[in-house]
């Protein structure tokens, strides 16, 4: 009370008004934020594992911790202790700040027990304040700073967030791990500098930190994360990125029952280990590699995501081409995993020699209807896709990349929710009026498709001239919503379809290394320029033939 009666007289007394009516987990979770330095970028999805860490949201019925943690951002960002957001491509807010008025009052609530350093010289002085009362901390040192080694005296720590241009050494994480076994969280990232800052070993020590729950780490010069990780019974979220050495992932990560999160970007996994299966608290997973037969005895099959129903957000399935039993496919039950969103399929393979059917396996993995993005590589089956694609109506983004066998498209016209069609690599000369699904049950294709590239069509000739306006009912529309329009290494193409340039909504067309349409389409000179003249802008081979982008 003693703080908040200082403020009563101040500018920040506004913010105190507000801050009296935060239901008590709310208010801890604002006042976490003091850890950040001043003007820091804050990770909205991070920051909810860290609160996550710290038990300052707890799972209220069946609502998960993650939906509460995004309710309790919401709660702030709505009255105005979060700003300057950054959103993705569905308008979901990825980042924010704070003001720098919020920031102080949050510090100003906190001093005591939070503190964030930035240095980039000398060791900045950890002595000013007796270290055993905090509770969280981040450093952010810079490549000419040294480690502030005093912060081992802070032994009842529970957050420790490092940003190092340097090497943080294997004797400083020595020390961390033997001294700060309060830890619930621990992050240790920097820039993406080869050598300079990247981290080479983690010291047995780390199996001290028994209460820790999220544990971030970037730039792991290491081809396998230790097996003594798998000792930290608690961790919810396990992260590592840009550590492109990484082929495996610890033998006996089973054990990590608990583990709700586990994220690897930049990395080369060869396999998932068995035990993997065990792990169904996850609800992220980046990707699950499916091996050939050279680790069968250490591995983990597609098979083993059959409990894994929390899953959701973004997951990729590579290593498709080793799979060899259909029921195993079958058995991974995508269509239970609800919640995953966005979801790549990609059938490369470990090693030469037969593969199963792949038509059969993609049927085999029919996911949820709730679907939003679907990215299919590699596959190879000989006539089309799956059937349920169609059955996605909730699908905005599809990319088909690499489908060298496939000939003949499905009718994707008909899918309602299209805006992003990416299609790379097939075989087909021709795409037909069958590609835009029109028919007693369909009279506008493509009814909110954005944006079309299509790339890598090397022997792709003709383009679905069946429907024109003299031989269509007037009622009939096709990509009336069409934004941008992008070809790409299509040598044979010969034209583009005339009711796909009379789009008024067609706002760029893009063409590059398309002989044929070079000519054709040509400014001035070419004997269809007048089709595509409206355009506001056009580039051709990357040089800007009408507007500027």
């Amino acid at each position: 009370m003693g703080k908040l009666n200082e403020l009563e007289n101040d500018p920040l007394a506004p913010l105190l008004l507000s801050y009296n009516d935060f239901p008590p987990m709310i208010k801890l979770c604002f006042l976490y934020c003091a850890v950040f330095p001043k003007g820091y970028n804050i990770e909205k999805d991070e920051l909810i594992k860290l609160w996550m860490a710290q038990g300052y949201i707890r799972p209220i019925g069946n609502k998960e911790m993650e939906v509460i943690g995004q309710e309790y951002f919401d709660y702030l960002a709505t009255r105005s202790f979060f700003q300057k957001f950054d959103k993705d491509d569905e308008d979901n807010v990825t980042r924010c700040k704070m003001s720098d008025a919020v920031h102080d009052f949050a510090q100003f609530l906190t001093k005591h027990e939070y503190f964030s350093i930035e240095a980039d010289g000398s060791e900045e002085s950890l002595t000013k304040t007796s270290l055993e009362k905090f509770r969280h901390s981040m450093l952010v040192l810079g490549r000419r700073a040294s480690f502030p080694v005093s912060i081992f005296k802070a032994k009842k720590l529970r957050s420790l967030l490092i940003h190092s241009e340097f090497e943080v050494s294997f004797h400083v994480l020595q020390g961390l791990f033997d001294h700060l076994t309060c830890l619930r969280a621990l992050k240790i990232t920097g820039k993406v500098s080869w050598g300079q800052n990247s981290i080479y070993a983690i010291p047995k020590e780390i199996e001290k930190l028994v209460h820790l729950r999220y544990l971030k780490l970037s730039l792991l010069m290491r081809e396998e994360l230790p097996d003594i990780v798998c000792e930290l019974f608690n961790l919810q979220t396990l992260e590592v990125e840009h550590c492109p050495r990484l082929k495996r992932l610890p033998q006996g990560i089973g054990k990590l029952v608990n583990l709700r999160h586990l994220i690897y970007y930049y990395s080369n996994l060869d396999y998932m280990p068995k035990g993997f299966e065990r792990l169904t608290c996850l609800r992220t997973l980046t990707e699950f590699v499916v091996s050939g037969g050279k680790y069968s005895g250490k591995a983990c099959n597609i098979e083993g995501l059959r409990h894994l129903n929390h899953l959701g957000g973004v997951f990729r399935i590579t290593g498709l081409g080793n799979v060899t039993d259909v029921d195993e496919a079958e058995n991974a039950e995508l269509e239970k995993k609800r919640n995953v969103v966005d979801l790549g399929l990609w059938f490369d393979k470990d090693e030469e020699g037969e593969e199963a059917d792949h038509e059969e396996i993609i049927e085999a993995l029919k996911p949820h209807s709730n679907l939003v993005a679907l990215d299919i590589l590699g596959f190879k089956g000989k006539i089309t896709f799956p059937k349920w694609i169609m059955s996605l109506n909730n699908l905005k983004s599809l990319h088909l990349r690499s489908c060298e066998k496939c000939e003949i498209l499905p009718p994707l016209g008909k899918l309602p929710s299209l805006e992003t069609l990416y299609i790379a690599g097939m075989s087909g000369k021709r795409v037909g009026d069958e590609f835009f699904g029109i028919g007693s049950d369909c009279n506008i294709a493509f009814p909110k498709l954005k944006f079309l590239r299509v790339v890598d069509m090397f022997e792709w000739e003709e383009w679905g001239f069946g429907i024109t306006r003299s031989n269509v009912k007037e009622d009939v529309m096709v990509m009336p919503c069409l934004n941008y329009l992008d070809i790409q290494f299509c040598f044979k193409l010969k034209a583009l379809p005339g009711y796909l340039l009379e789009i008024t909504a067609l706002e760029k067309l893009e063409i590059l290394c398309c002989p044929i349409l070079e000519q054709r389409y040509r400014k001035g000179t070419g004997e269809d320029w007048a089709k595509v003249a409206h355009v506001p802008t056009i580039t051709i081979n990357r040089q800007y033939v009408q507007g500027i982008f």
